[in-house]
Order: C-alpha cells, then structure tokens, then sequence
C-alpha cells in the first residue's frame, strides 16, 4: 500500500468511472421498473375482422341434411381485455368467432351468439375477458338437397365448307347438383357453349359448363359457394358431316337390237344432296338407280319410278327418295318371224339323256332394229336355243325359256320372252322306245 501513489490526474478518472457505472445502474432500474409495470398492466384491445366460423357444419350437412346459407356477416370484432403483453402478441387472423352448430335439427333462421377461440399456444390467463360486436350472428340453415338438371348448350364457331354441323351431344345429359334447397330452386340448366373455327370433322370434347336460371343468366357465384357438382366436367360431341351433290344415272345393258345410241332417257330429279360421313362421299360421284334390259323394253316411250339407293350413314337432304325415269327408243323398227323346229336346238343336256323338240314352229317372234339390218333377216337365219343346265335329270315334256339368235347379224335381237315344249328322256328309255 505504501507503494502505490496515486497522482492528480489517476484520481480523477477513477471517480468518472465510478461515477458512470452509478448511472448506468439506475438507467437499467428505471427501464425494468418501467417494463414491468406496462407488461403487467391489464389494457383492452381491439381486433377487427375476426372470421367467424361454424362448428360442426360437416356433421351436420352429412348426418341432419341440413346447411348454412345466408350468413348475417362473415367476420365480427372481439374485444378482448387482459395482460397488455399477452394481447400484443395476438392478430385477428389468430382468433375465430366459432358458432356451435350442435343443437341445430331443422331448417329455418338462427341467431346465436358466437364464442371466441384462441389459437393453442396462447396462455389465455392472461386475458380477463372477450367480447364479441356484434354480440350474435344471424343466418339460415336450409334443407341439403339434390337436383337433376339438363346439360345443355350452342355451338358459337364456324363449319368448313362442304360440311354441315349436327346439335351437339352431351353424355351424360343430365348433371346432380347437390346443396340448399332455396339455391337449387334457381337452377335450370347446365350449359356448355362450344367455340371452334372451321370445323370439318366430328369433335369429342371435355368442356365445363355454367349454372343458369330460369331466365337463362349465370348463377351468382355467391350462391353457387354451397353447392357440389357430382361432375365438373361434360363429354361433348359435336358431329360434322360432308355434303356432297351426288348425280343420278341408269345402267342400260343392250338387247332386243338397241344400244345406248338408240336411247335417250332423262331423270328427275337427276342430282341430289347427300350428308353423311366424309370418307364415303369422298369416292361417290353418282349413284345408279335403275338397270334397264332393253330387251324388256318394247315400247317406244318408257316411263318408270326409281327408287334412291343411298349409302349407310348418309341421307338425303331434300328428303327424296324416288327419281322418275323417262326413257325414249329412236332409229329401230320391229318385224314378225317365224322359227321352224329345225331351228330350235338344246345346248347343256345331261349326260345320258336325250332330248325332242315338241314344238313345231315358234310364231310371231318379233325382232327389232335399224330398218337396213332388218332388211337381211329371214326366217331360216333365226334359230331359237333351249338351255337344259337348270333342269338336270328331269324327264318328261317340258316347257323351256329359250334364247334367239340371229346368226350373222349383231344389229338386231329379239323381243319378249319364248318358251319351246321338249321331251327329255333317259338315253335307255329312248332306245327302248324306239323299238
């Protein structure tokens, strides 16, 4: 001790020191005597826009039938009374006015007073009270129920050319929409609205649709916040078909001395209008109505009704299905003959069977051509010829078609129809006969 000297200046420091420490022992004092004391302190707090829920509404919707609708407000104000420190680690988005939904059993309309729930960490000892403005809330519980409604829709776009557009198809064509009563009561319709440019095949599509009134405006989405769809989307198929002008022709198959350059023929209508699927009227250009034998035809004029054989999945348009054919014969005449029986052969007998010619002469055969190839026709150039394949082992006199023949002359042919009368037998029998 009698060593340390202390000299002017060291004395002065050492008492600013310890003069600094005092003050800052009494700052620190003063700062947790006021700390304490505003934590401490009991304050009441404002917290808007509390969300006020309701409890139980799943077990309610899914064992009562029953919903809310037509809530009075969506959130409250709480005030709440308690430690200032507590309180001040609260936000609104922390609390909820819950309404109990337990007591409820039928529809109709409530007011009950909310109670307000704290998040879970919270120690609510620190809060002396809670108060909930408005004090109760208002809403109607209605009656869950479901509706069956149409799908419905247009088509707003634009079909290619040479193609027509069939309405559209829905599956399913009905949705279940599920909810309140008094909301689903203003539901009519489930409507698609399709839009395409330049369509020109068949489109299937997975579209969403909207809930319309009676009056055919969109469903508030407001209202539509307690409803359920049992599908949000619809299959919809809009089919397209290819429209073609297909003309109308007859197939003539020369006979009876006539060719296409002896007729003219005419039909009405002779074009029609088929739609139907685009890969079959690609390759049709005409239909045939009618095949005329001209052999059959032995009027100068002919006039018949043909039915329009029209491919599967087309249809005609104007609703057609008859033509009229009009058929005129020019630059032919007809002469009469006469065919003796030596004339008259069979061609395709079976074997071991013979065969007699019973007719004597076929008259009043009537050939038909242009006059100058009429002109070398005689009787004797005219032979009449049974054919015997479809009649077998027949035996006995019988009548058959037979075809003539004009040998040498291809202008001309025969008209109508001729039948013989000839005597098959066993070749046996016939030699027998004969002795």
């Amino acid at each position: 001790m009698n060593n340390i000297k202390f000299t002017k200046g060291t004395k002065y420091n050492t008492l600013q020191t310890i003069l600094m420490l005092l003050v800052s022992l009494i700052c620190s004092f003063l700062i947790w005597v006021y700390v304490t004391d505003t934590e401490g302190q009991t304050i009441d707090k404002p917290f808007p826009g509390v969300a006020v829920k309701f409890q139980g509404e799943t077990v309610m919707r899914e064992s009562r039938g029953l919903i809310v609708t037509q809530t009075g407000v969506n959130s409250v104000e709480v005030m709440l009374n308690g430690n200032r420190r507590i309180l001040s680690s609260i936000v609104s988005a922390d609390l909820s006015a819950a309404i109990d939904l337990s007591g409820i059993t039928q529809s109709g309309n409530y007011t009950l007073a909310p109670r307000v729930v704290y998040p879970s960490k919270l120690d609510t000892s620190g809060v002396v009270s809670a108060e909930v403005i408005p004090a109760t809330v208002s809403f109607y519980v209605d009656t869950l129920k479901s509706k069956s409604i149409p799908v419905e829709g247009v088509f707003n776009g634009s079909i290619a050319s040479g193609f027509i557009a069939d309405p559209l198809q829905f599956n399913p064509g009905e949705v279940i929409i599920r909810g309140p009563e008094q909301v689903l009561s203003q539901i009519e319709t489930a409507y698609v609205t399709v839009t395409r440019n330049d369509v020109d095949k068949s489109l299937t599509m997975e579209l969403p649709y909207t809930l319309l009134d009676r009056d055919g405006n969109a469903v508030d989405d407001k209202l539509l916040e307690s409803v359920t769809l049992d599908t949000e989307l619809v299959s919809v198929t809009m089919p397209i078909r290819s429209v073609k002008e297909v003309g109308l022709v007859v197939e003539l198959l020369p006979g009876g001395g006539a060719s296409d350059a002896n007729v003219s023929w005419k039909l009405e209508p002779n074009v029609i209008t088929l739609t139907g699927n685009a890969e079959t009227l690609a390759g049709l250009n005409n239909i045939t109505v009618a095949k005329i034998d001209l052999a059959s035809i032995t009027e100068s004029k002919y006039t018949e009704n043909c039915r329009i054989v029209i491919p599967n999945d087309t249809e005609i348009t104007s609703g057609a299905r008859e033509t009229v054919l009009t058929l005129e014969l020019v630059g032919l005449e007809s002469r009469t003959y006469s065919i003796g029986k030596g004339n008259i052969s069979c061609t395709n007998v079976s074997e071991g069977y013979t065969w007699e010619v019973l007719t004597e002469t076929l008259s009043n055969v009537v050939i038909r051509g242009p006059a100058e190839a009429l002109e070398r026709v005689s009787d004797v150039n005219i032979r009449a010829v049974a054919n015997l394949t479809d009649y077998g082992t027949a035996t006995g006199i019988l009548s058959v078609p037979v075809r003539i023949v004009v040998d040498g002359n291809t202008e001309v042919g025969a008209l109508g129809e001729y039948e013989v009368y000839i005597n098959i037998a066993k070749a046996s029998e016939a030699e027998e006969g004969e002795e």
